[in-house]
């Protein structure tokens, strides 16, 4: 390890080269954290839509807007792990948005049918995820995580000071506007 690129790259410590980089670490982590956290944000909002679409059951009536004020507040946590690692908003947008969205969209037959083989899922819960799904709602959401992690892809490459840069990338001036 006589270069000093190569020294500057793994940290100068002896066996650096064989852990995994830093960065990479922290975006595996997150990324895990928004793909548990996204389904579940998903699913609460589906079921409290539907509790919410009740509204002369008067024992449901504040459990579907609160889980519909829950999921909201999870999904932007999720879209804030975009701070910390772009990739995990993508990711998570990808897995559990586009790609539902998509199938739905390629084979409409089979979603609630895949939707139902889920173990432990309720019936109900069965329901409001198809009709979110076969509605684009699944959709947006993935569409809307994945933007929000590119655009945050975008922002911090741009805000990277040119020295901190790697070789060969180009950065644009910081503009007031």
């Amino acid at each position: 390890m006589s270069d000093p690129v190569e020294q500057r790259a793994v940290g100068a410590q002896p066996g650096a080269a064989r852990r995994f980089p830093r960065g990479l670490r922290r975006t595996v982590a997150v990324s895990l954290i928004a793909l548990v956290l996204t389904p579940v944000a998903i699913g609460i909002a589906a079921n409290g839509a539907g509790l919410a679409g009740r509204w002369w059951d008067a024992t449901d009536r504040w459990v579907g807007p609160a889980q519909s004020v829950l999921a909201a507040v999870l999904l932007l946590l999720v879209a804030a792990l975009a701070i910390y690692a772009p990739a995990a908003a993508m990711i998570a947008g990808l897995v559990w948005g586009i790609v539902p969205g998509l199938v739905q969209i390629a084979a409409p037959a089979h979603t609630f049918r895949l939707i139902s083989a889920v173990p432990g899922l309720p019936a109900d819960l069965d329901r409001a995820l198809h009709s979110w799904l076969s509605g684009g709602v699944v959709l947006l959401f993935g569409v809307l995580l994945f933007g929000v992690g590119f655009t945050a892809a975008l922002l911090r490459r741009r805000l990277t000071p040119a020295a901190e840069a790697e070789p060969g990338e180009a950065h644009a001036p910081l503009e007031g506007g």
